[in-house]
């Protein structure tokens, strides 16, 4: 038993899942400074959940709005 304890605390606990993360919304901006400061927000949070870079785009472009949906 002592040694499934040690094994035990040796693992980091479970990240939260996708749904769980709050990205802010996007919608088309004429000043590309708002969207810059946008997108740095949302890579400081796919940083904190460790989110892998192939799912970066597809999450991200769920919280565009309005004109910026069909970039």
């Amino acid at each position: 038993m002592h040694n499934f304890e040690e094994r035990h605390h040796q693992h980091p606990p479970p990240k939260p899942s996708f749904p769980f993360i709050k990205l802010p919304s996007f919608s088309e901006e004429s000043d590309p400074n708002v969207y810059l400061g946008w997108e740095d927000k949302v890579e400081q949070i796919f940083n904190v959940y460790e989110v892998q870079e192939d799912q970066n785009v597809k999450l991200a472009s769920l919280k565009f709005l309005d004109y910026a949906m069909q970039w």
